[in-house]
């Protein structure tokens, strides 16, 4: 199992979702087929920090699996239209 940090961005003219909708929206996105064990997000005002733990067959693959994994929750969430990942 890998553990894979990451954080995602609010844009600054962007409003503050409601408290859970970040971690809703990865949590959702988190296509348990693909790999992903378990999630773990803090939620701020900035915006969020996290760690994935992924079934993965190496590190770059656990990297690309996450990265995945916050762009869906961005694009399926109109809350987070502007955020930007940053996969650790």
């Amino acid at each position: 199992m890998l553990v894979i940090p990451f954080t995602l961005n609010r844009p600054r003219a962007a409003p503050v979702p409601a408290d859970g909708t970040v971690t809703a929206a990865l949590r959702a996105a988190a296509l348990l087929h693909e790999g992903p064990e378990h999630l773990r997000v803090h939620e701020s005002r900035a915006g969020a920090r996290g760690v994935l733990f992924a079934i993965a067959p190496s590190l770059d693959a656990a990297r690309a699996l996450c990265l995945a994994v916050c762009a869906r929750a961005i694009a399926e969430t109109p809350e987070l239209t502007g955020w930007l990942v940053d996969v650790l």
